[in-house]
């Protein structure tokens, strides 16, 4: 399936979505119940997390950027960027984050941007893995596989068969006004 017809699936979409409001209540519901300071992890499963759902969005909304072949230095550097831009809001707003030195707080932001870029890589990975796939169902029910048959398919999807090409007219340039009495003449 091409990528693009993949960022139109109604799945992927829900898919995201859910991703969404999933990663949402990690974030909140660790800092509510403050198991971003209990956990040592959880942090860098908040943040591989969002750095797939983001490339998600992404996909959805730019499917042309998954296409070239430098597609995952394109949605790694995005990606980057808006993690970066995370980072400056969690050092504007960061009164729940007491105590931290400077130092300890680059080496956290560090962190924090490989792991959302390592989680944007996974959905590259994943829809390298989804476009590959082809459509679901390509075989007829007489088993032919029309990827590799196509002249054996209909238009209404069905198998064309010799009938079929015998009701074809056999000159296809001859006009639908001319008659028989005319070519007997």
């Amino acid at each position: 399936m091409r990528r693009v017809a993949l960022a139109r699936q109604p799945w992927l979409w829900v898919f995201v979505g859910v991703w969404a409001v999933f990663v949402s209540a990690l974030h909140f519901g660790g800092l509510a119940y403050n198991i971003y300071t209990k956990i040592w992890w959880w942090d860098l499963l908040t943040h591989s997390l969002s750095g797939f759902g983001v490339a998600g969005v992404l996909f959805l909304v730019f499917p042309k950027t998954f296409v070239r072949q430098r597609a995952p230095v394109v949605v790694a550097g995005i990606v980057l960027a808006i993690g970066a831009g995370f980072e400056v809001y969690e050092y504007l707003f960061k009164d729940f984050w007491y105590g931290w030195s400077t130092a300890y707080y680059v080496e956290d932001t560090i962190v924090d941007l490989v792991v959302d870029v390592v989680g944007a890589l996974g959905f590259v990975a994943l829809v390298n893995v989804l476009s590959r796939r082809g459509p679901p169902s390509t075989t007829s029910s007489s088993g032919t596989d029309h990827r590799q048959h196509p002249a054996t398919l209909r238009s209404d999807g069905g198998d064309r068969t010799s009938a079929d090409d015998n009701r074809r007219p056999a000159d296809a340039g001859q006009s639908s006004g001319s008659s028989r009495d005319e070519t007997s003449q």
